[in-house]
């Protein structure tokens, strides 16, 4: 992967877009998903991983950039809501919602 390729990527996850992005791809894999059993679960599984693992990084952090909230919300929200996900991740996401939220981040 070039740099410049790394460095889109970089600014694409770092930005609102990401939040967007996520929505309709999880709305995507979501319809696909339907069709074949196994995928879901495991997307689920996945998302809920890097959610949860963010989530930790984030309160031991002690603050948040506001649009790594909005991002995390919408990651969230594809993985509840969408995917059909139990409420495991609730608490952590009240906790990182309760953190000191900064301007937007780089």
């Amino acid at each position: 992967m070039s740099e410049s390729t790394t460095t889109i990527i970089v600014a694409v996850i770092g930005s609102g877009a990401f939040s967007t992005l996520v929505s309709q791809i999880c709305g995507l894999i979501q319809r696909r998903a339907e069709k074949k059993s196994g995928a879901s679960e495991g997307l689920r599984l996945i998302m809920k991983d890097k959610i949860r693992v963010l989530c930790v990084h984030y309160i031991e952090q002690g603050w948040i950039y506001e649009d790594e909230l909005e991002d995390l919300m919408a990651m969230h929200s594809c993985y509840h809501d969408k995917l059909k996900g139990n409420g495991y991740l609730d608490a952590l996401m009240a906790k990182v919602k309760a953190l000191e939220i900064r301007g937007v981040g780089v």
